[in-house]
């Protein structure tokens, strides 16, 4: 007869055939159980039983339950086919039956049911049906112990499945598994990897490790039309397919174009019970090589700057803005200048210089990236002669959260359009502009994502009037904004131990990161918990339970630890500090042994026959914490020696009275101490007569 964890799972036999690696885990008995919201569900056959059709001489399947640690089973059910339509009926429910007719093409009832009798193993279906759970029901080849469903969680009950064979002879094997009320499956949340998106189709890739996610067979996709309302489940499932060490979840489906949809899957087991949910994706049905290009698109000098115009584009759900970019050289060097709304159909260009050719380009941006070819180009310049402004006098700085705040004095003149703050990073070297024109006001935060809080940086501000002439800067003024730089880690802590001692390095970063000033070494006598790379120096290692052991900075890449026990066991992790006292992440966590004492027996150890009976001789001990001698003796033909006596840790001689004449004797000795006990001296004989 098959072994069960092969005819009791036909559907592993169907896995298999789509690539997938779920039939290394029937290696155990237990994975005949499965544990499900429903209660236990458990395995008996590939297919329908019965005494009219047996398979491998089995007629019918008897399941068995024992609660916790019980000592005896009792008889739960006894599984075997339908025998009859009706019978069939109540246990697949109408819906089966539905699809059933529908993928066997199969119309009448009489010829429907003769071509399920004619076909008992699951794995005469289609794969889809093979996985319903009520295909199992029906066929009696799976049983739902729903009483289990009542019990406490954690609570174990183990399963034995035993065949009913044909000619009443008893099974090969005994069958069982055990399962825990409540355990859930190992699966993993799918992490997208792609996205499809094509005018007419779309669709999405998930991925998880193969390690950690192997109950994942196959995954529900649900999806989302418009923000905010519900996500439905789509009809069928997707296969979970092993790829190398990766699970790959796909997706894909034709829509009409122009559409924007949410997609998540949901992950679940043989059982059905689900795992994890994945992450969200948005795809859009649209081609992105082919956007719209903006109409009548013209620039024009004014009193101001230059006023740029075009027709407004139709809004499309995927196209989130309209970018300009400006250079003086018609063929290379745009810069943006700024990204406006999709209905936006003008812009004006307060910072471009006088007498200056300025060209323009206008991209399209989509919820992916700018298109790459422009969508309209223009250009233009403009001439102005007027006197300028005076120069802004006053100029502070202050941090203002991980940005700077400048302030000046406002500059009096009627014709004032308005200021621009320039940046450096030396009061030698040229400044460039960091703000647009700055108008009604005499303030400016610079919170850009350039700013580096290492970095001094040098501003000043210039006033400009309306024909875009302008004053000298400022007076110079330097600050450094208050934003963490955090220097790299150093990779991890080597070392090795010695007695009352564990000697430690690790690689030097300050070729990575100049600034690296020192580092911080930390120690644990236990493992480590709660460790978190999300987290920075001190704070990851208390999370960790690391406690630093270094008072000052340490200026080199060694270090040895004294404070520390012979034969323990401690753990090891290292920050770099820079030079402005910020710490790093911890690196990983090293392990190291210091040496164990050893305790040894007398170096002199001596045994002569007296007149009283053996007299044994040793050297006083010079090692520390010694409790007692222990005294041996073994007789010829004894092949372990019996213990004489324990003395004490001051005693050197000892005489054995209880010597029999004519008998040979080996004797030795053994030191017993706080941490243990030394091997036994050489044995030293003594015929006594």
């Amino acid at each position: 007869m098959k072994s069960l964890k092969f005819i009791s799972l036909a559907i592993i036999t169907l896995l298999l055939s789509f690539q997938m690696a779920f039939a290394q885990a029937m290696d155990y008995d237990d994975e005949l159980v499965r544990w499900t919201p429903q209660g236990s569900l458990i395995f008996v056959n590939e297919g329908a039983v019965s005494e009219d059709i047996p398979l491998d001489g089995v007629v019918q399947a008897v399941v068995y339950r024992r609660i916790g640690d019980n000592d005896s089973f009792e008889e739960i059910t006894r599984l075997e086919r339908a025998d009859s339509w009706d019978e069939f009926v109540e246990r697949a429910g109408m819906e089966l039956i539905q699809q059933l007719s529908e993928g066997l093409r199969i119309t009448e009832q009489e010829e429907l049911w003769s071509y399920i009798r004619e076909h008992p193993l699951i794995d005469h279906y289609d794969i889809n049906l093979a996985l319903d759970r009520r295909m199992w029901k029906a066929f009696g080849t799976a049983y739902t112990d729903n009483e289990s469903a009542e019990l406490r969680p954690g609570q174990e009950v183990t399963y034995r499945v035993r065949h009913v064979m044909e000619d009443g002879s008893p099974p090969d094997t005994l069958y069982h598994g055990t399962v825990v009320v409540g355990e859930k499956p190992v699966i993993e949340s799918p992490i997208l990897v792609d996205r499809l998106e094509r005018k007419n189709e779309v669709g999405a890739i998930w991925s998880s490790p193969l390690e950690g996610s192997h109950d994942a067979i196959f995954a529900h996709v649900y999806r989302q039309h418009e923000s905010g309302s519900e996500f439905e489940k789509i009809p069928g499932q997707i296969f979970a397919n092993r790829i190398d060490d990766r699970i790959v979840y796909r997706w894909r489906e034709s829509i009409e174009p122009g559409r924007a949809l949410r997609y998540y899957i949901r992950p679940l087991d043989i059982a059905g019970v689900p795992g994890p949910p994945s992450d969200t994706t948005t795809v859009i049905s649209a081609d992105f090589d082919n956007l719209p290009l903006l109409g009548n698109v013209s620039a024009t000098d004014t009193t101001d700057g230059i006023y740029l115009s075009w027709h407004e584009i139709d809004e499309r759900p995927y196209i989130t803005g309209i970018e300009i970019r400006r250079s003086r050289d018609a063929r290379s060097g745009y810069r943006i200048l700024d990204t406006l709304s999709v209905s936006a159909t003008e812009y004006f260009d307060y910072q471009a210089l006088p007498n200056t050719m300025y060209y323009y380009q206008f991209r399209v941006v989509t919820v992916r990236e700018a298109t790459e070819l422009p969508s309209g180009v223009a250009s233009a310049s403009y001439r102005n002669k007027n006197t300028p402004p005076s120069t802004p006098a006053g100029l502070t700085a202050e941090h203002e959260e991980e940005g700077v705040r400048l302030t000046w004095d406002s500059v009096h003149e009627p014709d004032l359009f308005g200021y621009y703050v320039y940046r450096g990073t030396s009061r030698h070297d040229s400044l460039a502009v960091v703000s647009r024109a700055i108008r009604d006001t005499t303030t400016f935060l610079d919170n850009s994502e350039e700013l580096d809080g290492r970095t001094n940086y040098v501003y000043a501000v210039q006033a400009v009037n309306v024909s875009d002439l302008r004053s000298e800067l400022s007076d110079k003024i330097v600050i450094r904004p208050n934003r963490l730089v955090q220097p790299p880690a150093p990779p991890g802590v080597q070392g090795y131990g010695e007695l009352n001692r564990i000697r430690l390095s690790w690689s030097g970063v300050q070729r990575q990161d100049p600034a690296v000033a020192g580092y911080h070494l930390y120690r644990s006598s236990e493992p480590v918990a709660n460790y978190r790379e999300s987290m920075k120096g001190a704070e990851m290692a208390k999370a960790a339970g690391l406690e630093r052991i270094n008072e000052e900075m340490l200026n080199s890449t060694h270090f040895d630890d004294l404070a520390v026990e012979s034969g323990a066991i401690y753990y090891y992790a290292v920050t770099s500090v820079d030079r402005f006292g910020v710490e790093s992440q911890l690196s990983s966590v090293s392990r190291f042994r210091t040496a164990s004492k050893v305790i040894l027996p007398p170096s002199q150890f001596s045994a002569r026959q007296t007149s009283f009976g053996v007299e044994l001789r040793w050297n006083e001990t010079q090692q520390q914490d010694i409790r007692e001698y222990r005294i041996y003796r073994r007789a010829r033909g004894e092949e372990s020696p019996t213990l004489l006596s324990d003395l004490p840790a001051s005693t050197t001689r000892y005489t054995d009275d209880t010597a029999v004449n004519g008998t040979v004797y080996w004797y030795s000795i053994q030191v017993s101490g706080e941490s243990g006990e030394s091997r036994r001296s050489t044995e030293r004989s003594v015929h006594f007569q």
